[in-house]
């Protein structure tokens, strides 16, 4: 089966490492990949793992969504290769990807990743679109990462075909010991001082400064914890002033992006994420994967993946209360082991690739033989 995942762009990101994820599943599986961006992707990491992987990737920048000649040259693209079935991963993607598989043929999934859409990249015309054109008339179906993400999207869908399939993760490889004290010397300048990790975009959804707020009241009783942070994104400035008024120069950092996120997760010993909302956070589950305990909050599908004896969950936009269950965690080294062996068994059991691929591929079969609405493919040169 020749399998295209159209993604809005390849920069660090939940969505984009699942494209890495579903590379790797897909070795020795009966699935032929292509990934194409709609951006240039210069410097991406998640474009240098995909191309390491062996795997195909194309590029389709434009300067705006409703771009003619890009539109053309994608279905173009979509009519001289002929693929079986077409998956697109976020809100560019999604509506650009319904458009042109209807006039190309192809069957479309689309994928919803999360529950909200932050305020400053809110367009009215671009969400009514996503919602009529991508989710309700150009796709065969839709994919929600979550059980949360589905509720909040099944009324607008109107019937649409929706399914259900949560995000999986690849293993975490081990890191030798010595790498790993290597690497807590290099972030803390100590090898022994206890090191909270977060990871993702630097913006307002990942709740940073609420982070960073619950770490200077942690600081007062446990004054050798390190909070490292690693990802990058517009809000860099303000939580780099925001760590230094809160005293934390020394005990925090901002590590912005690292291409080494495997090697910081085996090298810490929590987990930590502030996020205000979600869908199913990958950082989550890559954290598990990594054998950590996680304390987060209770947004999104988190609740339903940091299961009982796993981490801790507290509300959102409440550091006093997360400073807290940081303080728990830490304090108490044989919980700490406890919950990260649990949270390894977890998303073994639950957020297997190869059950995942499986899933996929079942909706893929679907779609294809399913008949859709007949649709005339009109010259567009």
């Amino acid at each position: 089966m020749r399998v295209l995942q159209i993604i809005s762009s390849l920069k660090m990101g939940g969505a984009q490492k699942l494209q890495e994820t579903l590379a790797g599943a897909a070795r020795g599986r009966p699935i032929e990949l292509t990934v194409l961006s709609l951006q240039a992707d210069t410097g991406s990491a998640i474009l240098a793992a995909l191309l390491a992987k062996g795997q195909r990737v194309q590029h389709l920048p434009g300067k705006r969504l409703l771009e003619v000649g890009r539109f053309q040259k994608l279905v173009r693209f979509l009519r001289q290769e002929k693929f079986d079935v077409i998956q697109s991963h976020l809100t560019y993607a999604n509506i650009l990807a319904a458009a042109a598989g209807r006039l190309s043929g192809i069957p479309v999934v689309g994928t919803l990743h999360n529950v909200k859409i932050e305020a400053k990249h809110y367009h009215p015309l671009r969400e009514g679109l996503l919602e009529t054109l991508a989710l309700r008339f150009g796709a065969r179906a839709v994919v929600a990462v979550g059980h949360q993400v589905a509720d909040i999207y099944r009324p607008r869908l109107r019937g649409q075909k929706l399914v259900v399939i949560p995000n999986a993760v690849a293993p975490i490889p081990p890191l030798p010991a010595a790498e790993r004290l290597a690497l807590r010397r290099s972030l803390t300048g100590s090898t022994t001082r206890p090191l909270v990790l977060a990871v993702g975009r630097l913006s307002e959804q990942k709740g940073f400064a609420d982070l960073l707020e619950a770490f200077a009241m942690l600081h007062t009783t446990q004054p050798e914890a390190y909070l490292a942070i690693a990802g990058a994104g517009e809000l860099q400035g303000a939580l780099t002033a925001r760590l230094e008024q809160l005293g934390l120069t020394g005990h925090a950092s901002l590590l912005g992006g690292r291409n080494d996120v495997p090697q910081l997760l085996r090298a810490s010993d929590v987990f930590a994420s502030a996020s205000l909302w979600e869908g199913l956070p990958v950082a989550v589950l890559e954290a598990m994967a990594a054998g950590l305990p996680i304390v987060a909050t209770q947004v999104g599908e988190v609740p339903l993946t940091v299961v009982e004896g796993t981490g801790l969950l507290t509300p959102p936009a409440q550091p006093g209360q997360l400073a807290a269950a940081l303080q728990s965690v830490l304090s108490d080294s044989t919980k700490r082991e406890a919950m990260g062996r649990a949270a390894l068994a977890h998303v073994e059991r639950h957020h297997s690739p190869a059950t995942w691929l499986d899933q996929h591929l079942a909706l893929y079969r679907d779609v294809t033989h399913r008949s859709g609405p007949v649709v005339s493919q009109p010259d567009i040169s």
